[in-house]
């Protein structure tokens, strides 16, 4: 290759170098595009994976939440939920109770069955949770007929 133009016209190797630039940049570009269009597919598929494995996974019931007050949700007034022995309420589909209200956060609250009696417990939720009006600051345990409030969603536990 005769470089004797460059030299001759420095102006012509200043666009060469911006011309190569350019296409390195683009090419980084795609790249990253690329990384986070793979990652997104990953992401998403595991999701579908770990809902598909809790619905063939066989429920233990150990109680449940009647909606009292459905709040800001969809939720029907006296619809039933099972209690499993480790229950989360919140947000995220990846919750056992999900509750699509902007007053409930992503991971809102845990209901744990141990000892012969369900707890429940605040996961650090934005408007907390409260049982009997109370806020719950440590795990509690539960009572039936208590009334459970996360967010704006009030149930009552039952038997």
């Amino acid at each position: 290759m005769d470089f004797s133009q460059f030299t001759a016209n420095p102006d012509l190797f200043v666009l060469l170098i911006l011309r190569v630039g350019l296409v390195v940049i683009l090419y980084l570009v795609i790249l990253q595009v690329v990384g986070v269009s793979r990652r997104e597919m990953h992401r998403a598929s595991s999701k579908e994976y770990a809902a598909a494995m809790a619905s063939t996974r066989a429920k233990q019931v150990v109680g449940h939440l009647r909606v009292i007050d459905p709040g800001s949700t969809t939720l029907k007034p006296a619809q039933l939920f099972d209690v499993e022995p480790v229950t989360t309420i919140g947000r995220a589909p990846i919750n056992t109770i999900v509750l699509e209200s902007t007053f409930v956060s992503t991971e809102h609250t845990r209901i744990i069955y141990k000892d012969k009696s369900l707890w429940v417990e605040d996961m650090g939720s934005r408007n907390g949770t409260l049982l009997e009006q109370k806020s719950v600051t440590q795990p509690t345990a539960v009572k039936p007929n208590q009334i459970l409030q996360v967010g704006d969603v009030r149930f009552k536990f039952e038997v």
